[in-house]
């Protein structure tokens, strides 16, 4: 019963518009409660409980409009939060990828340095095709060395072989001698030819 009461009561604050409707509002209750009779001696309490009424009226009708933006500000708070989430998750998950790959390449090569070096263990673990590959790219590299083991013979010279050439010989033209030996000699050390001229060549 005062709870139907109260809700009749709640729904006439919420139609008030005016002051004047809180005003009428209370001066209703007011005589419900007590009487016509006591009207004139009930002003002071009919001016306190109508601030009490404008107070609560005022509440009702900021505090949803409060509420709303709390609850969008932690929405967006948590969405933002979110996306940061799955940001740092894709981040975390592209280093990983990065860190496996690193890995994957560093056995691998741990691997062909075992099987150039000759690992007896590491060979008999690799099929027949594995091996000639292998065999093949060890073939071609010491031919890349013998190629430029002799290009380097090719450029010492003659005399000291130690030192690159870097002198021609004239007349026959011959360079096969660094510069200190060419001061050492006065005839060419392949046609035995005579000098009369050495002369510095620089050779790319």
């Amino acid at each position: 019963m005062f709870e139907n009461e109260d809700n009749l009561l709640l729904q006439e604050i919420l139609s008030c518009k005016t002051n004047e409707d809180i005003q009428n509002l209370v001066h209703s209750q007011c005589l419900d409660i007590i009487g016509n009779s006591l009207q004139d001696q009930l002003s002071l309490s009919q001016k306190q409980l109508f601030r009490v009424i404008r107070l609560f009226k005022e509440y009702l009708n900021s505090k949803p409009k409060q509420w709303l933006d709390q609850r969008k500000s932690r929405q967006q708070a948590i969405a933002q939060h979110q996306q940061n989430c799955i940001l740092l998750q894709y981040q975390l998950q592209l280093e990983q990828n990065k860190a496996s790959q690193l890995h994957l390449e560093n056995e691998m090569m741990k691997l062909q340095l075992k099987l150039y070096e000759g690992d007896l263990d590491i060979l008999k673990q690799q099929n027949f095709e594995d091996l000639r590959r292998v065999e093949n790219q060890l073939v071609n590299t010491l031919g890349q060395i013998a190629s430029y083991k002799d290009s380097l013979i090719q450029k010492i010279c003659v005399i000291c072989m130690q030192k690159e050439y870097s002198m021609i010989i004239k007349p026959c033209g011959h360079i096969c001698v660094c510069e200190d030996c060419s001061k050492q000699i006065d005839q060419c050390p392949i046609d035995k030819e005579k000098i009369t001229k050495v002369k510095k060549v620089y050779l790319s």
